[in-house]
């Protein structure tokens, strides 16, 4: 055989089945510098648009752009897999020409934000609306702007699970600390801005709801009225609870209203999930209600409903909030709007991206 044959020959005997191979090498999702290789792609091909001067300062906004994008995606490559659907491929495009219109560090964050929650979903074409007009408005908002957009929808998304009213209460105080309220817009400006921008549509005959008057609504298991402590209520509450095998314990101190007793409950309508668990052993399993105690719980809540006391219930819930620093110059602002705000796609879309950026471990609201 001439050494330069490259084909190889095999020979089989009698009844045999003869197969023959190569090497085979397999790539299983997109490899580390094939990501690298598409984001310079795309930002090569922004910086080609330059003009010879501008390509250095370019140049440097792409890379800190390309610097946060990798930093917010970390060990996810796997979003990068989006990329595959061209829909993707040219929001990161979009992504980099805006980048290199900014020299501003916390809008390439913020673009690189909404590039990973446009890659979180490729097929949500909400989502893709949204994110696509964000990426194109990113350069014109003010710092306050943004911090009222965040602000608006973080604190309309959010609303406490505890059963206990301090607990709530401390939990949603935790979550506006984290807010950027040392920016919070006054006036009326900001709102015209983002109103031009798409971000919010306003209304000029109407005004918010005052803040604590939407939380005593929803908070209606913190803001019911209770059963009076030594009343025929309260008994009959407790009898109902022994029949179906609950702790008369379960019956609490109410915190809004002294000298009557509520359920430890949320909500007073909402009875999904509910489960019985040890305060003093929390390594104890949960106990799901059945269907038989969760009649009984509804049966006590009606009990419980009674607008006589809602005016000291009101007070004392502002004062709860208000013990709370961040909560009260929070609902100052709030109570300060004078027009009705509804955040659009794509203000959600912006405010849920600074709302990450600003606290990575956050939920997406």
């Amino acid at each position: 055989m001439n050494a330069t044959t490259t084909k190889q020959i095999q020979k089989a005997g009698d009844n045999a089945n003869q197969i023959q191979t190569q090497t085979l090498v397999q790539n299983i999702g997109m490899s580390e510098e094939r990501v690298y290789d598409i984001v310079s792609a795309a930002c090569d091909k922004a910086i080609e648009s330059c003009l010879m001067e501008s390509r250095l300062a370019v140049e440097q906004r792409l890379n800190s752009f390309k610097d946060e994008l990798y930093v917010i995606v970390g060990n996810q490559l796997q979003l990068f897999e989006s990329l595959r659907e061209p829909s993707c491929a040219a929001t990161l495009g979009a992504a980099a020409n805006a980048a290199a219109r900014t020299n501003s560090a916390a809008d390439h964050q913020m673009l690189a934000e909404l590039l990973v929650k446009r890659f979180e979903s490729p097929s949500d074409r909400h989502v893709a609306t949204g994110v696509s007009k964000a990426i194109e408005i990113v350069e014109f908002l003010t710092d306050e702007e943004l911090a009222g957009l965040t602000t608006l929808h973080v604190a309309r998304a959010f609303t406490p699970v505890s059963g206990d009213i301090k607990n709530g209460i401390e939990s949603l105080a935790g979550l506006i600390d984290v807010l950027p309220l040392e920016l919070l817009p006054s006036g009326q400006e900001w709102i015209d801005d983002l109103d031009i921008l798409g971000a919010v549509r306003s209304s000029p005959i109407a005004s918010l709801v005052p803040y604590l008057d939407i939380q005593f609504k929803q908070l209606d298991g913190y803001t019911v009225c209770g059963v009076k402590a030594g009343s025929d209520e309260e008994a009959e509450a407790m009898d109902k609870l022994s029949e179906v095998g609950l702790p008369a314990n379960l019956l609490v101190e109410h915190e809004l209203n002294p000298g009557y007793k509520r359920l430890p409950l949320r909500h007073i309508n909402n009875f999904e999930g509910l489960s019985l668990y040890s305060s003093s052993d929390p390594s104890a399993s949960q106990t799901e209600l059945n269907s038989d105690q969760i009649k009984v719980f509804r049966y006590i809540c009606n009990l419980t409903k009674d607008n006589s006391c809602d005016e000291v219930i009101r007070g004392n819930l502002k004062k709860e909030m208000f013990r709370h620093p961040s909560l009260a110059i929070f609902i100052d602002w709030w109570d300060s709007i004078r027009l009705a705000l509804r955040l659009t796609s794509v203000g959600r879309c912006l405010a849920s991206a600074n709302a990450r950026r600003l606290k990575p471990e956050l939920p997406d609201f």
